[in-house]
């Protein structure tokens, strides 16, 4: 078998003869078979070249003589490839590329694909195939940079370009203020690249370049290393987290090296070895129906040469190291000062504090200053009346009769009073115990008292009222229509007085208020609260400009009206309790809980710095509940008006909520206008009040 070539005509006469021309032979020399007839088109669209294959042999062999096939398909075109000769020249996979590239000849008129990345075409005289340039790419056609749609002809020189985008790793290594942590803090870098993908044959294509991202984290183990000398970090280095911080391919903060924190010491304590608290004893009932009040409360005693506390020394702290091998010295530690009362003194070189006489032990603590003592006890047998005087004791006290009219009782410790008081005064600093009725009477439990409570409250209106006073002042001082100069004449004088007398009222009359207060109760007040009213008058009273009319007093002026406040509020009022079974037209004041165990309260005013329990009715007059109120009954069926007022947080439960009764949780207030049993009421988050 010799030589093989594959021609192409008009029709297979011609490619015939084109063939036979390139082989030099004749018809007899060369085995001839048809691959493709000829087609023709309309206006030459759609039309087809014949095409054969010409073989050169001198002699037939048996094997090779087939009947000439047409063939009209390219499986028709495979078939004939395999059963080629293998020793031709021409291996089979060129001969097979050949044929399909000369069968796919007309299909690629007026189309253009990609390959490789290169751009190739075959236009056709009735129509040029068009580019479209997408996202990432650049593309030049004949050197020059395209732009929206082009069209391509065979003499165009394409050139793609791809964007690539290289970021490089960002870090950094800062210490801590206290020099315990390194951190590193590292921003891995990427490269962006782009590809063009290869593209099938189209009368039209648009370029798009494939997006491809790799995260690339140059930072190298010795430059951490070298950074880390020139910080002078030498403690406590994590080589660990050295090896994930160059590692890792995303944001992250790493601690690559870490100081000794210092270890705390303790302040010296006091080890109580005794108990200080009055423990409450549920009320025993009567099988008549009465309460037995008599061991309402376990009262704590000692007796002489008992051990009441013991005094711990002191425990230093060790000190720490910082990553640059400075020493961290720990806190100082600080002995605690005990200050001994009566009937108590120290032994063991004061380690142990011991009672000298029988009582109650006191124990308080503010910071490291610890007050003991032992609280006597004052037992009078009958009454408190004219023949017997008032009662004043810095210990506990016990009156087994009556507080008759205009008398007084006060102690610093608690106050039990077995009978009845009537329009009488009882103060005690701790807790009050009465175990019939109250009748007239003024009662006050705790550090504060119903004076403190009332200036509290003022204060409160004050205080909000000032806050909107500086706002409205610096807001007129902002505005152009406000002269500088006014204010190096006088100051804020003019302007204070002029927003009192036409903005602010309700500041000039509550100021006037807590003033007349503070000046009817100075005996009772610390100075700090007759301080604040002195400086009221400055400010707001005052005739002539004085230092407190500035913006930087009125400040102070506020500062020192939240710390009068928050002091009065922080007060320790653990021992502050009042306990009775009935009260009639009297006034209740107590820093913690207030318990009405009997019948109830009738035109009374309760405060309670606690809670508020009540077991029988509240009708008439206004009760306040710190912590919440729980009350059997109020109002009454003729519509009495009662109200009941706890804070915002607070809740208030009526077993039965009569007409007349008045709720207030915050400032938000609700009338009863019938009957309602089973009530909890709260406030939601918008500040309406709901029964649960």
């Amino acid at each position: 078998m010799g030589q093989t070539i594959i021609s192409k005509g008009r029709n297979i006469e011609e490619a015939i003869n084109i063939g036979l021309e390139i082989l030099k032979s004749t018809r007899e020399e060369v085995l001839i078979e048809i691959i493709q007839k000829e087609t023709k088109g309309i206006l030459r669209i759609g039309s087809k070249p014949a095409i054969v294959k010409l073989t050169k042999t001198q002699e037939r062999k048996k094997e090779n003589k087939e009947e000439l096939r047409e063939f009209n398909s390219v499986h028709d075109i495979e078939e004939v490839i395999k059963n080629l000769d293998f020793n031709s020249h021409v291996s089979m996979t060129d001969e097979k590329q050949e044929i399909q590239k000369l069968c796919l000849q007309d299909e690629l008129e007026g189309k253009v694909w990609v390959k490789n990345g290169k751009i190739f075409c075959k236009p056709s005289p009735l129509h040029y195939p068009t580019i479209t340039v997408g996202r990432g790419v650049k593309l030049f056609k004949n050197n020059e940079l395209v732009t929206g749609t082009t069209v391509v002809t065979e003499t165009d020189q394409f050139d793609i370009k791809v964007e690539e985008e290289v970021t490089e790793t960002k870090w950094n290594i800062t210490i801590d203020r206290d020099k315990l942590n390194v951190i590193l803090h590292i921003e891995p870098g990427m490269r962006k690249s782009f590809t063009i993908k290869d593209i099938e044959p189209d009368y039209h294509i648009e370029l798009n370049a494939e997006e491809h991202i790799e995260i690339r984290n140059d930072l190298q183990y010795e430059q951490i290393l070298q950074e880390l000398e020139t910080l002078n970090v030498v403690r406590g280095i994590d080589f660990n987290e050295i090896k994930n911080a160059v590692n890792t391919k995303k944001i992250s903060s790493f601690i690559i090296a870490r100081g000794i924190k210092p270890k705390e010491g303790k302040n010296g304590w006091i080890e109580l070895k005794v108990n200080v608290d009055i423990q409450q004893i549920r009320p025993k009932l009567r099988e008549d129906g009465t309460v037995d009040f008599r061991e309402l409360k376990n009262i704590p005693t000692v007796r002489k040469g008992q051990v009441i506390a013991i005094v711990h020394p002191p425990v230093p702290g060790l000190p720490g190291m910082t990553v640059t091998n400075e020493p961290i010295p720990a806190q100082p530690t600080y002995p605690v000062k005990v200050q001994l009362g009566k009937g108590v003194t120290t032994v063991e070189n004061g380690t142990k504090i011991v009672a000298t006489e029988t009582g109650r032990p006191y124990f308080e603590q503010k910071g490291m200053l610890v007050q003991v003592s032992i609280i006597e006890k004052f037992i009078h047998q009958g009454d408190v009346d004219i023949a017997s005087g008032n009662i004043r004791f810095k210990g506990d006290v016990d009156i087994l009769g009556n507080v008759e009219d205009g008398m007084s009782v006060e102690a610093d410790g608690n106050i039990t009073i077995f009978k009845n008081v009537n329009r009488a005064n009882i103060i005690s600093k701790q807790a009050i115990f009465i175990r019939q009725n109250v009748i007239g009477s003024h009662i006050s439990s705790g550090k504060n008292n119903i004076l403190i409570s009332e200036l509290v409250h003022l204060l409160s209106i004050i205080e909000e009222h000032i806050e909107k006073l500086i706002l409205s002042i610096k807001q007129l001082m902002a505005s152009s229509a406000f002269k500088v100069t006014d204010l190096k004449q006088n100051g804020l004088f003019p302007l204070i007085k002029l927003l009192l007398s036409h903005k602010f009222r309700v500041l000039v009359t509550t100021t006037k208020q807590y003033m007349e207060v503070s000046k009817k109760g100075n005996r009772l007040l610390e100075q700090s609260w007759l301080d604040l009213s002195e400086q009221f008058r400055l400010c707001f009273f005052a005739h002539v400009p004085n230092e407190w009319h500035s913006l930087e007093q009125l400040t102070i002026l506020l500062a020192n009206i939240r710390e009068l406040v928050n002091k009065s509020q922080t007060e320790d009022n653990q021992n502050s309790y009042v306990e009775l079974l009935y009260a009639l037209n009297s006034t209740i004041y107590c820093s913690g809980d207030v318990a009405v165990l009997g019948q109830g309260c009738y035109n009374c005013k309760i405060h309670a710095g606690g809670s508020l329990k009540i077991n029988g009715v509240v009708r008439g007059g206004e009760v306040y509940a710190r912590l919440g109120a729980t009350i059997k009954e109020t109002g009454s069926e003729t519509g009495v008006l009662t109200r009941i007022i706890v804070p915002s947080d607070q809740t208030i439960k009526i077993e039965l909520a009569r007409e007349g009764t008045v709720i207030q949780i915050g400032k938000v207030k609700y009338t009863f206008q019938k009957e309602q049993h089973f009530v909890e009421a709260s406030l939601n988050e918008k500040e309406r009040i709901v029964f649960n």
